[in-house]
């Protein structure tokens, strides 16, 4: 119950904010608005104010705005009529259509720092002093003899208590170096890193992270195999382990072979089989576990909390556009897509979790639905837009049939797409591969 009612709230403030962009950019210009739907047809039930009918509509995945004049095939009375969406210049129905998604970007930024408010869980490390946990082999860290146990003291001259002091300085470097001064049973010295080869600029650190294991994928040979949530992994293939790092390494290069887990549960030490499988975008190995990590809940104040969502809505549309482009140039899959079964599951887990988790899912979700709308795809405001950009390179509306026809194309891709990702979540929640 919970998941079904979270779904809809989110769903109805998400398009009612869409529409709403629509609606009151089409009102302030005069503009006819007839119908205002969340949902679509057929219609549960609504009323009239005006020019305008109100309802809420059955089918829950959308809804839309009908404004007079929009449909290529209206005949008007008096095509001149200024109350017409037709006889609107192209750069006045353009900002209609985009009011919808740009609606949907306001509201991302406007919720985000709310979550910061509420409060974010995070790692429970980033207040603990910056004892080194794991060195990536062959590293920036690695090559000037940093070792697991080491204290960093501080980084170009500033003192890092802790690891989010850390972090942040090093986020810092300047043309690739980066003074850091640390302890170790040896004594107290300074090195220099070169973080020229440095992938991402990540240096190689972390902090201390046992294998425990926090969460399971369903059907993955983790699962299959019977590890569960809390095991403490000791060791993989007769070789010891004692951080999530080393583990992982381990796993990403078995894909394939099989493993032997010595697992500590609880106080009973078990041994297991697991053969992790090949993730065909990485060409890593893969078992399905994820870490087991403590939180502790942070809150900002509202300056904060307001330059905190601004970053992480830059984030996130970065991570977004990086997306589209790898799928476009076929560096991911379109199994990695999720739909509306995913998203309705992930809605509930949100739900559940907490505010905060809540507030930050319906953002990132509000965030997508601008983003995605504007692909230059007929049936969405992008496509519109294209519309629009012929016509003004033409000096006149492009053929109601071209439009019709383009429509339908855009229509039909469109469920081809919702149903191809409905059944990798299908795939997902059944297991299958």
């Amino acid at each position: 119950m919970t998941t079904t009612i979270s779904f809809i709230l989110v769903l109805g403030i998400l398009v009612t904010v869409h529409e709403l962009g629509h609606f009151l950019v089409a009102k302030a210009l005069g503009i006819g608005v007839e119908t205002f739907s969340i949902g679509f047809p057929p219609r549960m039930f609504g009323f009239k104010w005006g020019e305008t009918e109100y309802c809420i509509s059955w089918i829950p995945l959308g809804g839309y705005v009908k404004l007079k004049g929009e449909g290529p095939d209206e005949v008007a009375e008096d095509p001149d009529d200024p109350t017409l969406f037709s006889s609107r210049p192209p750069h006045q129905r353009a900002g209609v259509i985009l009011a919808g998604p740009v609606m949907n970007l306001i509201l991302a930024f406007i919720v985000m720092p709310l979550v910061f408010m509420v409060g974010m869980a995070v790692p429970s490390y980033l207040d603990d002093p910056p004892v080194t946990g794991w060195v990536e082999p062959g590293s920036s860290v690695d090559k000037v003899g940093i070792i697991p146990g080491d204290l960093i003291l501080n980084v170009n001259g500033e003192e890092t208590a802790t690891w989010e002091q850390f972090f942040e300085k090093t986020s810092l470097a300047k043309d690739n170096k980066l003074e850091i001064q640390v302890k170790s049973l040896a004594g107290i010295r300074s090195v220099t890193l070169d973080l020229t080869d440095a992938e991402d600029g990540r240096i190689g650190i972390q902090p201390p992270m046992p294998p425990t294991i926090g969460a399971l994928t369903t059907g993955y040979p983790a699962q299959k195999a019977g590890v569960e949530e809390g095991d403490r992994i000791l060791s993989m293939g007769q070789i010891p382990v004692n951080h999530w790092s080393e583990m992982a390494r381990i796993i990403h290069a078995s894909a394939g072979k099989s493993l032997t887990l010595k697992i500590l549960r609880g106080t009973e030490e078990l041994s297991l089989s697991v053969t992790p499988v090949l993730d065909e975008k990485s060409g890593r190995g893969l078992m399905g576990i994820s870490p087991k990590s403590e939180t502790v809940v942070r809150r900002f104040g509202p300056v904060d909390a307001v330059i905190k969502g601004f970053e992480r809505n830059v984030e996130l549309l970065g991570m977004t556009f990086s997306f589209v482009w790898d799928l476009l140039t076929g560096q991911s899959s379109i199994k990695n897509l999720g739909g509306p079964i995913m998203i309705f599951q992930v809605t509930g887990e949100a739900a559940r979790a907490g505010l905060a988790q809540f507030l930050g899912f319906m953002a990132f979700l509000s965030l997508q639905l601008g983003v995605l709308n504007l692909f230059p795809i007929p049936v969405l405001d992008g496509g519109h837009l294209v519309f629009l950009t012929a016509e003004g390179i033409l000096k006149r509306p492009l053929k109601v049939r071209t439009r019709e026809m383009a429509q339908k194309v855009g229509f039909f891709l469109l469920i081809l797409l919702i149903v191809v990702i409905s059944y990798n979540d299908i795939l997902r929640i059944f297991g299958g591969k």
